[in-house]
């Protein structure tokens, strides 16, 4: 129902008013209306029972106004599949997106995928490897995103510049250097784990460069740093 339409009929309310308030008025205008009434064949009954249904229908009418039927779409969250593994939420009237370091950090990531595993890889420049340790990896992913001047390993990730402690909003670490443990560490990208080796089980890994799918939590514990770059 239109908002035209609903005026129309409120008009009519208006008139029935005014003629209960005065019914002179209504006399005179009954001798006039009934010749009307009968050529057009429009009885009270047909009046009523337009009015009967007029509040169900203007109901209705204020109940749409309140959606945007010009376009006949509404304002809601989704996901950007624009950028593989990143889960990042938007909104069609408050979009978000996901920092450049942390996209250059998951482009360098899957450029590697598939890198063999090379114990020392990574550790003699940025340049091209033929493959990668843990932390070379760990390393090059993260220096993309304009983090670490040198390729760290795990026992001098922790404390390298721009490493804070904690899970991070886009990026979490999870560096294993405890004495007397084997030296692992692995990353997570917005949901998207990586590591080059490491420990096999149901997730994928211990093979080179590689996407796994989350841990098990028994397996993260075994971790005793999370770190995050700063401000990610």
């Amino acid at each position: 129902m239109s908002y035209a339409d609903a005026i129309g009929e409120i008009d009519q309310i208006l008139q029935l008013q005014q003629q209960l308030l005065d019914p002179q008025a209504t006399a005179a205008a009954a001798a006039t209306g009934a010749s009307t009434a009968t050529a057009t064949g429009t009885t009270a009954t047909a009046t009523t029972g337009s009015t009967s249904t007029f509040a169900s229908e203007l109901e209705q009418a204020l109940a749409m106004s309140g959606s945007d039927t010009s376009t006949g779409t509404t304002a809601t969250a989704g996901i950007d599949t624009g950028t593989s593994g990143l889960g990042t939420t938007t909104s069609a009237t408050n979009p978000t997106s996901t920092p450049a370091s942390v996209q250059a950090m998951l482009a360098k990531a899957n450029s590697l995928v598939g890198d063999p595993y090379v114990w020392g890889g990574g550790h003699n420049g940025w340049g091209t490897q033929s493959g990668y340790d843990c932390s070379g990896f760990v390393s090059a992913v993260l220096h993309a995103g304009g983090y670490l001047s040198s390729p760290q390993d795990t026992e001098t990730l922790p404390e390298a510049s721009g490493m804070e402690q904690g899970a991070g909003q886009y990026v979490t670490i999870y560096d294993r250097d405890e004495s007397g443990a084997e030296g692992h560490v692995i990353i997570d990208i917005g949901g998207q784990f990586y590591e080059s080796g490491g420990e096999h089980g149901s997730w994928g890994g211990g093979a080179g460069v590689e996407r796994i799918a989350r841990p098990s939590a028994a397996y993260l514990s075994t971790f005793n740093d999370v770190l995050h770059p700063a401000g990610l």
